[in-house]
């Protein structure tokens, strides 16, 4: 059965293989369960009432992450509370398998620098590295070009690097 130029099968598959990702990027936006499945429920629906608009079917992933996005920080602006990305802790790094002491501590290390970066750079560097997005991905999510994209990346990455040595050089010294 097709309504609105795409399977109701197939788009069912693209639901199943994004939604998961998409959800835990909402989630890191609205730091709320139930607004980031409201969001998420929203921008599939949005999706498939306006599938026809996407020119490039690869670049189905970005695009929902795209409307979730803005699906829940509407939803946010409408109760008046838009935290966004604040803690990498609530990207799930704490639920990865741990199986020694020293995974935990690293991951909360790696936590701690991620929550001094700048919103936009600890941004790039979750759709990156823990949502596994490419950059092209990423430019499209963002609205810039695949260039920008990647200085801003090299930048994120830096400026993760530079207190990565500043924490180290503090309990060495301290």
């Amino acid at each position: 059965m097709s309504l609105y130029g795409i399977d109701l099968n197939i788009f069912e598959i693209l639901v199943k293989q994004n939604y998961k990702k998409v959800y835990q990027i909402v989630y890191t936006y609205t730091k709320d369960k139930y607004i980031s499945e409201d969001a998420v429920q929203q921008a599939f629906m949005i999706a498939y009432n306006k599938i026809h608009q996407l020119k490039d079917k690869d670049k189905f992933a970005s695009w929902v992450i795209s409307i979730a996005i803005n699906e829940a920080k509407r939803m946010l602006n409408d109760k008046n509370n838009a935290p966004m990305i604040t803690s990498i802790t609530d990207i799930h790094l704490n639920q990865l398998p741990d199986s020694k002491e020293y995974d935990i501590e690293l991951k909360e290390d790696i936590g701690n620098v991620l929550n001094k970066l700048k919103q936009k750079d600890m941004e790039i560097l979750v759709f990156k590295y823990y949502a596994d997005l490419t950059l092209q991905q990423i430019a499209d999510l963002l609205g810039n070009k695949l260039s920008n994209t990647k200085v801003r990346l090299h930048r994120a990455k830096e400026a993760f690097r530079k207190l990565i040595d500043n924490d180290i050089n503090e309990n060495i010294g301290g």
